[in-house]
């Protein structure tokens, strides 16, 4: 006689910075947690993140909205104590622009933030050879933004899991799953498993599991440094204005690859990144990493005294508009997925985690996030 499968209240499938945070969330509310993963903790997309925590790179709107209160969340966490204590850290950001449509895209997020609660902020706004030495002739003028943040992905993957009491199963792939009012019988790599709520935090393959979603992969190409002395190191990350542009593109492929310079704590550069629908982390391109190199190269000229020690491909999770999806699927009863945030995951995990936390425990999630519910596919596939 075959035993009876395990049951929890919920399974969380996906141990990226947003699975650990929803499962955190939901064991810190006293409930019997599994988290699965194919690999295991940040294994994808959070484990390959500069962990920037940004408003100004979000879409105007219900994303920036967003990010404001995760990032005013995130520093709750982070108060003494807190799981994301030592994990999160306040730090300046610097947007220059290198052509008048860039400067445009400057001028929007000062509009933007000015639209917002006041905690992120410009600080400064001056001609690029003044606000950083050594910028490259390229730079025309350099935006500096207080209020942002920092929090690398593995490092808050291992406080979340850290400081929940769950069940940790993995390697373990989700292979299907059966919804009814009552129970959610789950198939597994290893073997059968019952819950009451089910939830996919599985980034791209959460496609394969609810085809109707339009999810798909965009791949990055990231570039490592060597470790560098305080005599070239950046106050923040620097990030083109034309990344800001993209993200409001329609077709982000269109255009040069948006240079971004991220100073790590190691004391190397992270430079990146291309856009590349479909791509794949299982090889490179050393075209598209060469244009990027030498993109950051004339916007940061110190660059070019350091060694290159690693290139790779990130992949991202992305929806077909721009949004990530957020909340029960329909036609499955008590299946809720998180997925698609495409970058954004870093920012908003800590306050996904906990509304999808209150879905689950009462059925309350906040307004913002119900509009980025699975079920508007299903309204436009009706019109």
């Amino acid at each position: 006689m075959s035993s009876k499968p395990q049951h929890f209240d919920a399974i969380i499938a996906g141990a990226g910075i947003i699975g650990c945070s929803i499962a955190y969330h939901l064991a810190k509310r006293g409930m019997r947690v599994a988290l699965l993963d194919a690999e295991g903790p940040a294994a994808a997309a959070s484990g390959a993140s500069d962990g920037a925590i940004s408003i100004c790179s979000k879409k105007p709107g219900i994303m920036a909205r967003l990010a404001m209160q995760a990032l005013h969340y995130c520093e709750k966490l982070a108060s003494p104590g807190g799981p994301l204590s030592g994990v999160f850290n306040k730090r300046p950001s610097f947007y220059f622009s290198t052509s008048e449509a860039e400067d445009q895209a400057l001028d929007a997020l000062a509009d933007q933030l000015g639209g917002l609660d006041g905690s992120v902020y410009v600080r400064a706004d001056t001609a690029g050879h003044s606000a950083i030495p050594d910028l490259g002739s390229a730079v025309r003028r350099v935006v500096e933004v207080s209020g942002e943040a920092h929090m690398i992905g593995y490092a808050a993957v291992n406080a979340f899991l850290k400081n929940a009491a769950l069940e940790r199963i993995w390697p373990c792939t989700l292979t299907g799953f059966k919804a009814s009012e009552s129970i959610i019988s789950i198939k597994t790599s290893r073997g059968a498993m019952t819950a009451g709520k089910l939830i996919l935090a599985t980034g791209v393959s959460a496609n394969s599991l609810v085809p109707f979603l339009p999810i798909f992969s965009r791949s990055g190409q990231l570039i490592i440094t060597d470790r560098v002395g305080s005599q070239h190191k950046l106050p923040g990350p620097l990030t083109a204005a034309s990344y800001l542009l993209s993200k409001s593109s329609k077709n982000p492929n269109m255009g040069p690859s948006p240079i971004v310079i991220d100073p790590l704590m190691s004391g190397q550069f992270l430079i990146g990144s291309t856009r590349e629908n479909h791509g794949t982390s299982r090889q490179t391109d050393f075209a598209s990493a060469t244009r990027l190199l030498s993109g950051a190269a004339k916007c940061y000229p110190p660059i070019l005294k350091r060694r290159v020690i690693r290139i790779f491909a990130g992949v991202r999770a992305a929806v077909s508009d721009g949004l990530p999806t957020v909340g029960e699927i329909p036609g499955a009863p008590g299946v809720i997925i998180a997925a698609g945030f495409e970058g954004d995951g870093i920012s908003l995990s800590s306050l996904v985690g906990r509304e999808i936390a209150s879905l689950v425990d009462n059925g309350q999630i906040t307004p913002d996030l119900a509009t980025l519910s699975p079920e508007r596919f299903c309204r436009q596939a009706a019109q």
